[in-house]
């Protein structure tokens, strides 16, 4: 029963929206149905305190309803759906209660088709106001200037006078944002996923939008201009200038766009730097550290309840290291411990400690940390054995190095969440630590091969710090 429709549904809703909800079922405009009432009246104890409360069972919600009437499945079943039914119906109104240009446009469709132009003029002043009162600029806010200027044409329409100015050019370039910026938001998705899925397909009207904007002037639409650089940067990647260009504009115009779009589009920035970092351009490390630094100073890393992930927090910490930004790294780390969900936080913390006295070279303090990790994510298995491989490789410890080694591998070969690209580097990297560990300092030829086969290959886990241990040993 708790996996039902109903129930996924119901779990999502905040205290708020269950109280109004409650407010919905037993207006009679809405619901008529008692039943209905007496059931969420049942159900709604459990969703407002989830951490406390049991879920009620099938029993007893069917003798708070039914009493002592014989128990009916399909009679059971029909409530739940009946009920999932006014809730869906409750979240279509509700959101339209919040948005009050939407609701106004409603209200002067209404007007023009009942040719009721008295009414029209105040609330379509009143439409514009509220939208113009939205600080977002991205694609849905001139897709709701686009339906206004389309409703004033048609106002202008109906009042049958020819010397009145027409509304049509408006309407037309208000449409032409939408599409373009929106055009190009898919542009820039499919071609991001054609480089990791088997996307063979040719976007219509692609070269033509490009070419487009690309000839005119679309600078009083910033938006679309970040689309557009979004676009250009996976076309061209070899031209960084595209790269410094969208960051800039990032920069100045994130505040035009919802929270999870602004962080959507920062993504392609932070992918860019990652392919340039991976392609061995290490210049690109400092720079997604600074794109970091921005998303923190703009509030997009953090979520609806202003929490951090615990990945984005290893993330940021990782490339502050490689960038050796230790004492920003460290003051980040402790800094923006309590912005990780409560569930995840020690962990977390745990470990980046970890990564940071290992770059501190404070060996010491790396083995006890990482014994205290709880290793619920792959992830954090993966990386934790690597730090722990080479923190044994600093402190020359072998025989713990070697049975680290084959729990290592055994992992790799057991855990089928690890994909062929990742078992092949950390293979890759366990292989090559183990080289390095026995070779003959005294071989410079062996040591010349192994340096060459390690630059050579695209396909090992902290490439970087092998060429160093090698380096060292040369």
């Amino acid at each position: 029963m708790n996996d039902s429709k109903l129930f996924l549904l119901l779990e999502t809703f905040n205290p708020y929206q269950l109280n109004r909800f409650s407010k919905f079922l037993n207006s009679p405009y809405h619901n008529e149905d008692n039943q209905l009432i007496n059931l969420f009246n049942t159900l709604a104890p459990y969703f407002k305190n989830k951490a406390k409360a049991e879920a009620p069972s099938q029993s007893h919600i069917w003798k708070s309803i039914f009493g002592k009437q014989t128990f009916k499945a399909v009679k059971f079943a029909r409530l739940f759906s009946d009920l999932l039914k006014k809730a869906e119906e409750f979240l279509v109104i509700d959101n339209l209660k919040h948005n009050e240009t939407v609701k106004l446009e409603n209200l002067l469709s209404y007007y023009t088709d009942k040719k009721l132009g008295r009414h029209y003029p105040e609330t379509a002043q009143l439409a514009r106001k509220k939208l113009e009162a939205i600080p977002y600029r991205e694609g849905e806010y001139y897709l709701q200037l686009f339906r206004l200027e389309a409703h004033q044409t048609n106002f202008i329409e109906l009042q049958n006078q020819r010397t009145t100015e027409k509304n049509l050019l408006q309407t037309s370039e208000a449409l032409d944002a939408f599409y373009l910026i929106n055009k190009l938001n898919y542009l820039a998705a499919i071609l991001h996923y054609k480089k990791f899925l088997s996307m063979e397909c040719e976007v219509k009207l692609a070269t033509e939008v490009l070419e487009h904007v690309k000839n005119n002037d679309y600078g009083h639409i910033p938006a679309l201009q970040v689309q557009y650089k979004v676009v250009q940067s996976l076309i061209e990647p070899e031209r960084e200038e595209h790269f410094i260009e969208l960051k800039a504009l990032l920069a100045s115009h994130y505040k035009l766009f919802p929270r999870q779009q602004g962080r959507n589009l920062y993504a392609f920035a932070i992918n860019y730097c990652i392919r340039k970092v991976n392609g061995g351009n290490m210049a690109y490390v400092p720079e997604l550290l600074a794109i970091y630094r921005q998303l923190l100073v703009a509030g997009l890393m953090f979520d609806d309840e202003n929490m951090l992930s615990q990945f984005d927090y290893k993330n940021i910490v990782s490339v502050a290291l490689r960038a050796s930004e230790i004492s920003w790294a460290e003051k980040f780390i402790n800094d923006y411990k309590n912005s990780i969900p409560k569930a995840n936080r020690q962990n977390a913390f745990t470990f980046n400690l970890a990564k940071l006295y290992f770059t501190k070279r404070k060996f010491d303090k790396v083995l006890p940390l990482l014994q205290d990790v709880v290793y619920n994510d792959i992830f954090y298995q993966l990386d934790s054995k690597t730090t722990l491989m080479k923190t044994y490789y600093e402190l020359g410890e072998y025989m713990p190095m070697m049975a680290l080694k084959e729990s290592f591998r055994i992992l790799l070969r057991r855990k089928k969440l690890i994909s062929v690209q990742n078992r092949v580097n950390y293979t890759n990297f366990m292989r090559f630590t183990m080289q390095l560990y026995r070779i003959d300092v005294k071989d410079t030829k062996k040591l010349h091969q192994l340096g060459k086969c390690i630059a050579s290959s695209t396909n090992v886990a902290d490439k970087g710090w092998l060429l160093e241990k090698l380096e060292e040993l040369t």
